[in-house]
């Protein structure tokens, strides 16, 4: 075989290098017998002296090399159409693979396109439930908050009413023991006059003992109806106290319910987030796939349904239309607390003008303790603050626990050159049989003073059998 009869044509070759090499091969096949008639022409041209016998061999292995090139021809043809029909085989595989994944893409378009509408509808039913619990929350606060408001002020004018009522009683009442101090004053000097002037004269100043006997029980009873006086004003303070602890409770109960209802909307944002982070994955899904049929198909298109997109865009303007209704309640929310503010404010100073009437009912009660006309050792008694400043490791002696504080003073103006009026103190402790008055004699480091305190005391003094208690318990006790 000549040199022109060799053509190599690679099995692995693809469509375009099969093609330019069949062209190839008809063309060589094609200018064969030309070239033989020029060379005969030439042979005869320049009388060469070859035989017809090496013409016709020559001729003869022409012919064959023809004969083989038309064989690798039909075979080249045919090994040409076998890989035509592999690659239409392919490109059928691949059109229906690109099918198959448009169906797919389709089906998850509808899919998303359903899940969107399930979200839409979940919206507006979430829309409707929080708009109807706005709604009666609205009304309902609005009633409780009218309904306490009206009666806080109504409360607080009762208040008002009833303190300046009680400042010009106390007014009243100061005129009046300052009237009966005075009264006394002028009774201790009558009663010096007369006993330097009259010294003889006992009738006279028995009358007036007798006199000042009457004054002094006038003032006991009187004294008596100020107590009883301040023991009604002591309940309708404790009455306004229980009201003021209903308006904290009633408060309290209104945070709860607020704080119920922020958790709820927490919930429901909560959840509202959790189904969109499903959406999103979903969503970040579908272009992944998109992404890869992109790079399995170059040449086809991208056809994601442009649906899914409007979908996913109106999806996110209700998103951003509830986030608006929720930070809307959250103001709501802010405002209500700041009403509740107000109104603590308002209990806040209700509570202060009750701690001024404790402090003018205490004033009273000094004004009182100080009003006794033969027992001037009560006036420079130690009252329950000094006792809470003393060493709560140190031991006081209790003397005696009267009913009432007349008692008590009757009972140091008995026994007051026994005792020093300085060491002496008091406190007053409540029982189911009303209050009691502790008296107590002096501050002793030890428990052995203590002791020897109470056995240097009178007979008079020992008859109450007087006991010795640790400050620690009295302090405890008046806490």
């Amino acid at each position: 075989m000549t040199e022109t009869a060799k053509l190599v044509l690679p099995s692995d070759a693809q469509l375009e290098t099969e093609a330019n090499a069949t062209d190839a091969a008809a063309r060589q096949a094609a200018v064969i017998r030309p070239e033989m008639a020029r060379l005969l022409e030439l042979t005869q041209a320049n009388g060469s002296s070859t035989t017809a016998k090496e013409i016709n061999a020559q001729l003869d292995r022409v012919l064959r090399d023809y004969e083989e090139l038309t064989a690798l021809y039909a075979d080249n043809n045919r090994r040409i159409d076998g890989e035509l029909n592999d690659i239409r085989q392919t490109s059928g595989s691949l059109s229906g693979r690109v099918h198959q994944l448009g169906a797919d893409l389709q089906q998850q378009g509808s899919s998303l396109v359903a899940r969107a509408t399930a979200v839409e509808q979940r919206i507006e039913m979430l829309r409707g439930q929080a708009q109807a619990a706005i709604a009666d929350a609205e009304q309902r606060w609005e009633g409780r908050l009218a309904s306490s408001n009206s009666r806080i002020a109504a409360e607080l004018a009762q208040l008002d009413a009833g303190i300046a009522s009680l400042e010009a009683l106390f007014r009243s009442q100061e005129q009046i023991v300052g009237e009966q101090r005075a009264r006394l004053d002028q009774f201790d000097i009558a009663c010096q006059l007369l006993d330097s002037a009259t010294r003889g004269n006992k009738s006279r100043i028995e009358a007036v003992r007798e006199q000042t006997e009457r004054q002094h029980a006038i003032v006991a009873a009187r004294i008596d109806g100020l107590g009883a006086l301040q023991r009604e004003h002591y309940a309708e303070f404790q009455e306004l106290q229980r009201l003021v602890g209903v308006l904290h409770s009633e408060t309290r109960r209104l945070d709860e319910e607020i704080g119920k209802l922020a958790t709820a909307l927490a919930t429901h944002r909560d959840e509202t987030g959790e189904s969109f982070k499903w959406t999103h994955l979903a969503i970040a899904a579908v272009f992944l796939l998109t992404v890869l049929g992109f790079a399995l198909v170059k040449w086809l298109p991208a056809f994601a349904p442009a649906g899914t997109e409007s979908a996913l865009a109106e999806s996110q303007s209700r998103i951003s239309a509830v986030d608006a209704q929720v930070a809307a309640l959250a103001s709501r929310l802010s405002a209500q607390q700041e009403i509740d503010a107000q109104q603590q404010a308002s209990i806040d100073r209700v509570d202060g003008k009750l701690g001024s009437l404790e402090k003018s009912l205490a004033d009273l009660r000094g004004a009182i303790r100080k009003l006794r006309p033969q027992g001037a050792g009560a006036a420079v008694l130690h009252d329950s603050q000094w006792l809470l400043q003393q060493n709560p490791k140190a031991y006081t002696v209790q003397l005696v626990t009267s009913p009432s504080q007349g008692d008590m003073a009757r009972f140091i103006d008995r026994n007051i050159t026994h005792l020093a009026l300085d060491s002496l103190a008091y406190s007053v402790s409540e029982r189911a049989q009303g209050e009691r008055y502790n008296l107590f004699f002096g501050v002793f480091p030890t428990l052995a003073q203590a002791r020897a305190a109470i056995a240097a005391l009178p007979a008079e003094l020992q008859v109450n059998q007087p006991w010795v208690r640790p400050l620690r318990s009295v302090q405890e006790s008046l806490r």
